[in-house]
């Protein structure tokens, strides 16, 4: 397995959460995460909230298939540099 995989359109994922999912370095904006599914490598989407307090941020997970080969992609959702 990879431990660095090239998302389209994304950029470079790395793999993270102890080798299950790899995690995108930058923020994703709500339109980029909202676009996800019509990706044809992307199966299933799901977000979470923001916390209020700020502690964590609203975060999307992605069940994907590239090459034959499924994993799941991880990232944060806001503004995105």
């Amino acid at each position: 397995m990879n431990t660095i995989r090239n998302v389209p359109g994304l950029g470079i994922a790395r793999l993270d959460h102890g080798g299950l999912a790899y995690r995108l370095a930058e923020p994703l904006t709500i339109d980029e995460v909202a676009s996800l599914p019509r990706e044809a490598w992307c199966h299933r989407l799901t977000v979470t909230d923001a916390c209020v307090d700020g502690r964590y941020a609203a975060e999307f997970h992605a069940i994907c298939e590239l090459d034959g080969e499924p994993f799941v992609l991880v990232g944060r959702i806001g503004e995105g540099t």
